[in-house]
């Protein structure tokens, strides 16, 4: 007798479950479909947890590894909650030589939260990330996927009056 595996429970609802198989059908190449299927889940959930990969895996037939990976290489995809607005401040080359640990120490404290956790009120997060491609305005400053600007006390300072 073999044994049988025990189904996993979805870390999904069943709208969400309809909504990562639309994606396997959305386009020609899987792994296009599967950044897509990533994206809805890192807003559902603000985090990619292995078992949320465990699951997108076996909807689009994929080996669990191949979607980790995936998972792993993009800053787009967290493994911890992000807060509802998600900050980012460049520490590329030109956003360091600009002060981007001057704009870090100033999130930690003006969030009170150190990088990567998120406000006890879930509101907030924030996170060193690798070049937004606006050296221009270095350090660069971004929420969740929006441009800011540069990373100065001020622009941190309003951070807490934005609305998603």
């Amino acid at each position: 007798m073999t044994p049988t595996k025990a189904p996993v429970q979805s870390p999904f609802s069943a709208e969400q479950e309809k909504t990562l198989l639309a994606w396997t059908k959305e386009y020609p190449y899987t792994n296009l479909g599967l950044i897509e299927a990533l994206r809805s889940v890192q807003d559902w959930h603000r985090q990619v947890e292995p078992a949320a990969a465990a699951r997108v895996a076996e909807i689009f037939g994929l080996p669990f590894n191949h979607v980790w990976g995936v998972v792993t290489f993009f800053p787009t995809f967290t493994q911890w909650r992000t807060g509802a607005q998600r900050v980012g401040v460049c520490h590329g080359l030109s956003c360091f030589l600009a002060g981007s640990n001057k704009a870090e120490k100033c999130l930690e404290k003006t969030l009170g939260v150190p990088k990567k956790r998120a406000t006890a009120d879930g509101k907030f997060s924030w996170e060193a990330m690798e070049c937004l491609g606006a050296c221009e305005q270095a350090p660069a400053l971004q929420v969740n996927e929006r441009l800011i600007g540069k990373a100065t006390e001020e622009s941190i300072s309003q951070l807490k009056d934005m609305k998603r």
